[in-house]
């Protein structure tokens, strides 16, 4: 049995440097149903549920191993310490393992197993929304040790940020999101994920670093030894936005003086959530020959027991408004493809054997 009944999905490790004067013991939070700020809520009632990961022990150490070296890390970046291939690899770890584990994260793929099981006719027993989740963040959990270096390829650069305007944290910190799929859409693209070229995640670290990884096969960045000085608000507000736009329910922030500049741009933010975390479509089987089967979309209601369906679930990405300056399209940008629905990816991910099929080669974009 775990030792910790009561697990985080966000760590208190990482929501210290946001937390009231650092002290790691109460923190402001703005909650996006409510449109309020509150002050000095617990931490230790944050982001955190009754055995999250389940009762493996091992499974519980092996994230404590993840995240035990992130403190003295973040630490030494804010004292402006060297970025060395240690500093980065605790960082790459900790980013692809936030990004998997969050009560967020593990809704959205149990949508997708419900969207499996909620098919007319279907005699699969179907969980409750909660049972999903749990059981969808523990898989990620167990998968995270096979995939945790899809992202080693993948440049690190520290904003600095040198403005007046802080860097906000939530519940869902660790983004994924994807400007080339998103601003420079190709027929068919699929929807992007951490193999996808032109990956970009983003971690805040504390109200004044932020962490960003991306492909430096389509991105460069003005970084100077991984380092950044933002000192352009609009930028500060564009990587913020990623928070808004990505949280479950509550944003997090160290002073309460700018709860007026979070509600404002929350407010003007708030639209570009998807309406839904995910679309849904099922197919039903209508014709068979010898060139293969073929399916017709239909909504659920003219679905009929026993029918053969096909269900295909898409996540649907929020758009933001700007993009930070520091990060451009490189001129001659590149990915890997083999021309199917796979779409766009990375030569780590080929090399590395995170992508299946054959036949990739380089692409120009």
């Amino acid at each position: 049995m775990a030792d910790n009944k009561n697990q985080h999905f966000v760590p208190r490790v990482h929501l210290r440097p946001f937390t009231v004067d650092g002290e790691g013991l109460a923190i402001n939070l703005f909650n996006l149903d409510r449109m309020k700020a509150i002050p000095n809520a617990p931490v230790r009632n944050q982001c955190s549920g009754d055995y999250f990961y389940g009762q493996n022990r091992l499974l519980e150490n092996a994230i404590n191993f993840i995240e035990n070296p992130y403190g003295p890390v973040i630490r030494h970046l804010s004292d402006d310490g060297a970025i060395g291939s240690a500093v980065e690899i605790v960082l790459k770890r900790f980013i692809y393992l936030q990004y998997l584990r969050t009560e967020a994260a593990s809704f959205k793929a149990s949508e997708m197993v419900l969207a499996l099981h909620d098919v007319p006719g279907s005699d699969l027993p179907v969980p409750t929304v909660r049972e999903a989740a749990k059981e969808a963040v523990q898989a990620a959990m167990l998968n995270y040790k096979d995939t945790m270096r899809i992202v080693d390829d993948l440049m690190l650069c520290i904003v600095r940020n040198r403005t007046d305007t802080p860097f906000v944290t939530s519940d869902d910190p660790a983004i994924l999101t994807n400007r080339l799929h998103i601003q420079r859409p190709r027929k068919g693209r699929p929807s992007f994920g951490a193999k996808t070229a032109g990956a970009i995640f983003i971690l805040p670290l504390t109200p004044k670093l932020c962490a960003v990884l991306y492909d430096g096969a389509v991105y460069s960045s003005s970084h100077h030894a991984h380092w950044i000085d933002a000192d352009r608000s609009e930028d500060i507000l564009a990587l913020n936005a990623h928070q808004i736009m990505g949280c479950w329910a509550n944003l997090y922030f160290r002073d309460w003086e700018d709860r007026e500049l979070i509600a404002a741009q929350t407010e003007t933010t708030k639209p570009l959530r998807p309406e839904t975390r995910q679309t849904v479509t099922q197919a039903v089987l209508e014709t068979t020959n010898d060139w293969g089967e073929y399916y017709a979309v239909r909504k659920p209601t003219n679905i009929r027991n026993g029918e053969k369906v096909l269900v295909h679930v898409v996540s649907n990405h929020p758009v933001p408004a700007a993009w930070p300056s520091f990060l451009r399209f490189r001129p001659n940008g590149r990915a890997y493809s083999n021309n199917t629905g796979a779409g766009l990816t990375r030569r780590w991910c080929v090399e590395q054997g995170f992508v299946r099929g054959e036949g990739y080669h380089k692409v120009s974009i």
